[in-house]
């Protein structure tokens, strides 16, 4: 669930929609509300801009997930692509893949617009499913990028001032051939190298002696965040501000992704996020009579009871039936938790059990129960099965 859907809406897409999808709606969005093609309505390049936003953060994984769970307030804040402050070149390679045929429009000065803010920093974080079960509270050291104090951020020595870099020309970018297909290449304006795009350079002698003339320095600081009970594979945890920053504008977001590392006994159910499913094996005679015994111990440590009396139903080989309420947590709905489905394989008895039938064939012991789990756990809860459906 999102927590607001203004910028689907704005591209008419589904909070599912891919990021094929998501481009195709711009484009589509893009070219009937381009002001140029309606000069008679007022608010068009106001919807454009807007258009322009809503792509720019839902392109972005790291921008779409913060927007999704913080909406508007917790998505960037820019022009967006339909802003003023950006030229033909952008809206080319935003609709046509990050690569755009030269236009001669740059005029001097760098050709990147400045961020709206850091990068964000996505951290793959493994937790386990007792861990998923219970919730966790992390506390963990980062490491990221911080304004230079020294120099606050201009990356040059006191009274040192940059030089327009002579690859550029100071315009931050140049034109590159590359190669589009058999015999085919094209002009394309690249940042430049020398400068990373700003038109400027400083000597090795000018730059900060503390950040090198790189503007910001690594610093170190310790976090603390909670992933609640029931948190799915894949969500996000994002920690606002806790990113990487750049000079005179904030940090990025330092974004966690949970993933569930895999269990010797839970598996996730396809049913929901919620429901797991488990093997469990029983011999012949429980399968025919009926068991009671703990079977498993479940992700809190309780000795799971399964009973079904003698008569009752008989258990086939690969059955699977459900027990109510004992999956995860549901995410979200305090004391609500999905189900646990559980497919039983039978131990069927090999040659020697039925050498020991009569020579008649008419009457035969069956195999004993499968012992109880061991060691038994210290709290054991008895759970009805119910046909699954």
């Amino acid at each position: 669930m999102v927590a607001d859907t203004t910028y689907y809406d704005l591209l008419e897409i589904s909070v599912d929609a891919d990021e094929v999808e998501i481009k195709k709606a711009y484009k589509r969005k893009a070219m009937q509300h381009h002001p140029d093609k309606n000069p008679d309505d007022p608010q068009a390049h106001e919807t454009f801009q807007k258009i322009g936003q809503a792509y720019e953060t839902l392109s972005d994984p790291n921008e779409r997930a913060t927007y999704d769970q913080y909406g508007p307030e917790g998505a960037p804040r820019g022009g967006g692509y339909g802003g003023a402050d950006m030229d033909m070149d952008d809206l080319f390679a935003s609709m046509f893949g990050g690569q755009s045929f030269f236009f001669d429009t740059a005029g001097p000065g760098p050709s990147r617009r400045k961020p709206t803010r850091g990068p964000d920093t996505v951290v793959p974080y493994e937790i386990s499913l007792e861990e998923i079960y219970k919730g966790k509270r992390v506390v963990m050291g980062l490491e990221r990028d911080r304004t230079c104090s020294h120099c606050s951020g201009t990356g040059a020595r006191h009274g040192a001032k940059p030089s327009t870099c002579s690859t550029c020309e100071g315009k931050g970018s140049v034109i590159a051939d590359r190669h589009l297909g058999p015999g085919l290449v094209g002009k394309m304006k690249v940042t430049c190298a020398d400068c990373k795009g700003e038109g400027k350079r400083l000597r090795e002698k000018e730059r900060c002696k503390k950040c090198k003339g790189k503007k910001v320095t690594k610093e170190k600081k310790r976090v603390e965040f909670m992933i609640d009970p029931g948190t799915e594979d894949g969500e996000r945890i994002a920690l606002k501000g806790e990113g990487d920053a750049l000079p005179d504008v904030p940090a990025g977001d330092v974004i966690f992704l949970i993933k569930h590392k895999a269990h010797p006994v839970f598996r996730p159910h396809p049913s929901s996020p919620s429901s797991l499913r488990t093997t469990v094996r029983i011999s012949l005679s429980e399968s025919l009579l009926g068991i009671n015994r703990v079977v498993f111990a479940h992700l809190d440590g309780r000795g799971i009871r399964i009973e079904s009396r003698r008569g009752e139903r008989v258990i086939s080989p690969n059955e699977e039936m459900v027990i109510r309420g004992e999956g995860l947590p549901r995410r979200g709905r305090a004391g609500e938790k999905g189900d646990l489905w559980v497919r039983f394989e039978v131990e069927m008895p090999g040659a020697s059990w039925a050498a020991r039938a009569d020579p008649e064939g008419t009457r035969v012991t069956l195999p004993p129960p499968l012992p109880e789990l061991s060691p038994l756990p210290e709290v054991i809860v008895t759970r009805v099965l119910s046909p699954a459906r």
